[in-house]
């Protein structure tokens, strides 16, 4: 698998760190705390910001393949976020073909 989590995610520093976020007025969104949290943990607790582009320029089987191995890693780590994560999943998919037009159109494949 090209995505990947970080090695050793402290899951609490993780949470704690978006709570902080989300009082001081840094993380604004409609979203649950779960979601966030999971958010929080592809962009900046793997390797997802370093490949996304690569990725949506695969075939869609393979871009799902990748982002449902990234996202059980998650709920992995906490099964509470099993469902979110699903949900998550789920918006991948309805963006993937404007993401993969994109890639397409602005990014050079080598």
């Amino acid at each position: 698998m090209i995505l990947e989590l970080d090695g050793n995610i402290d899951l609490n520093k993780v949470k704690n760190n978006l709570l902080n976020q989300i009082k001081s007025g840094t993380c604004v969104n409609n979203y649950t705390f779960e979601v966030n949290l999971i958010y929080k943990i592809i962009h900046d607790h793997s390797n997802y910001e370093c490949h996304q582009w690569t990725i949506f320029g695969f075939e869609r089987d393979i871009v799902e393949r990748e982002l449902k191995s990234l996202l059980l890693e998650i709920s992995k780590l906490d099964r509470n976020l099993t469902w979110d994560c699903l949900s998550i999943f789920y918006r991948y998919q309805s963006l993937l073909d404007e993401r993969q037009q994109m890639t397409k159109k602005y990014i050079r494949s080598n």
